[in-house]
């Protein structure tokens, strides 16, 4: 960093730092630009910064013109001497709350050369230990520029208040350096960590595959050390602005203490391994009111010792509870559905950038497993934490996802049968379940509704359809986990 004795905060004093950018609250981008520059100067600033394609981020434009240093790519952080990293982060709202917007990106991962064995003094260290955070709200179709800056915090890894985090980080820590020096740097992927992520850095994927220094034969792609999305929606909703959430812990800060968080969550589940669902039911004091899927994700929380929703821990790792129920015969009794799609932006989206792929890559699931014996009762027979192996994605994921979009863009060929006793049933060519491995598409609606060749068919109305590309429409459609793909997963339990 440039040292100049003129700075407006001491940059050698985390505090006086934090002082300093207390005074962005409540400023866009424009006007921290609008203090330095006038005229045509503040008018190419703010379109330089406003370009999307350009190397102008919110970031640089803070370092350079609010804190006065230049933008670096040093391993150092920012403010070198006071040992705090600077990071513009941008969250958003919906109907549902406040979330961060993105995954906080720290620094790369080395590919052509060791990675540092240990948390302690290695480089990713130094850049998280204290992180200035700029928060700015980000509305769709606004200008980079008009964003507002509505909240700043000095995280400490090394505070109280992250210390129950600073454990399940350094886990994650050496999930990721495990599988880096065991040479499988090519099947990393954000699912395998809880709160410290592998993010993959490169525009295209193909663009990012460079070797890896501990298997000279498997390319990987090139990715960074990141705090998950999850977790940053936490950091902000917890310890920017307090108590906007309200989630039990599964663990005290004692519990934490060897990052055994894996084996400590499934030994709470574990303990009541050949009850039936009604025993624990009761046991709980659950109501039979609630619907099965949701009444089981309750009953886990409760086992973990969680009487809200979710548990702190899930929430911030990105974890999702999964409760399987296996008939006689070995088969899941469903296959497990996501969100609905919307067709015309699943067609004009490539498979890395899609919600699918995103969810896959990033999500960790805990798969609790309830077994049918011979009186038909489901009886609780184990559980597993699981995510989907990248390599699994990248292939069969893609290609599948790929026949889905293809099939869209040529053009859905329907069949209307008319049944003797006077319903009509009306098939398409998408492909079936049984054309795929790992997932299919299928209708997401209690109500079937098509508008084809301008007429209207099933008993849905304009919101249980979607539209396709010839103008057509169809039922809405989701993807959902084969249930077959989901009975290898959990075979071992």
């Amino acid at each position: 960093m440039d040292n100049k004795r003129n700075l407006p905060y001491d940059d050698s004093n985390p505090k006086d730092i934090f002082r300093y950018s207390q005074e962005l609250l409540g400023l866009t981008f424009e006007d921290v630009l609008s203090r330095v520059f006038e005229g045509e100067e503040l008018k190419n600033k703010i379109e330089y910064y406003n370009n999307p394609r350009g190397k102008g981020t919110l970031g640089n434009l803070l370092e350079e013109h609010y804190f006065l240093y230049k933008p670096n790519s040093s391993p150092e952080p920012d403010f070198e001497k006071a040992g705090v990293e600077l990071k513009a982060t941008p969250y958003e709202k919906n109907r549902k709350g406040t979330k961060a917007g993105e995954r906080l990106v720290i620094t790369m991962i080395p590919n052509t050369e060791p990675i540092e064995i240990e948390f302690k003094g290695s480089h990713l260290e130094r850049k998280i230990s204290k992180i200035l955070m700029i928060w700015y709200h980000r509305i769709k179709n606004q200008k980079r520029t008009e964003h507002n800056i509505d909240f700043v915090n000095l995280y400490n890894i090394y505070s109280n208040i992250c210390s129950k985090d600073l454990e399940i980080i350094l886990d994650d820590y050496r999930t990721i350096v495990n599988k880096i020096i065991s040479g499988n740097a090519h099947k990393l992927s954000e699912g395998d960590t809880k709160y410290l992520g592998a993010c993959t850095k490169g525009s295209t994927a193909a663009k990012s595959l460079k070797p890896q220094y501990y298997n000279k034969d498997i390319p990987a792609k090139r990715r960074a050390f990141s705090l998950k999305q999850s977790y940053m929606t936490y950091v902000l909703n917890n310890y920017v602005q307090e108590g906007l959430m309200d989630y039990d812990s599964i663990f005290s800060e004692e519990d934490l203490k060897y990052g055994e968080f894996d084996e400590k969550v499934l030994s709470k589940i574990n303990l009541y391994i050949g009850r039936s669902e009604e025993e624990l039911y009761r046991e709980f004091n659950l109501s039979t009111d609630l619907k099965s899927k949701q009444i089981n994700k309750v009953l886990v929380n409760r086992m973990l010792g969680v009487n809200t929703d979710n548990s702190e821990e899930f929430q911030k790792a990105n974890i999702i509870i999964k409760t399987i129920r296996v008939q006689k015969n070995g088969k899941p009794k469903e296959s497990m559905s996501f969100p609905k799609i919307k067709i015309m932006d699943f067609i004009n989206q490539d498979f890395e950038n899609s919600y699918e792929y995103e969810f896959f890559e990033s999500t960790r699931f805990l798969f609790v497993v309830f077994r049918e014996n011979e009186e038909e009762k489901y009886i609780l027979s184990g559980s597993k934490f699981w995510n989907m192996p990248i390599e699994e994605l990248e292939t069969i994921g893609r290609l599948e996802w790929n026949n889905y979009k293809n099939k869209f863009i040529e053009g859905v060929n329907f069949n209307v049968k008319n049944l003797d006793s006077g319903k009509q049933i009306i098939e398409n060519d998408l492909p079936k379940k049984t054309d795929t491995q790992i997932f299919h598409l299928r209708p997401h609606s209690s109500k079937s509704a098509y508008l084809i060749n301008g007429k209207r068919y099933g008993n849905g109305n304009e919101s249980d359809m979607d539209q396709l590309p010839n103008g057509d429409k169809m039922t809405n459609q989701c993807f959902w986990l084969n249930n077959d793909y989901i009975s290898d997963i959990i075979k071992d339990i």
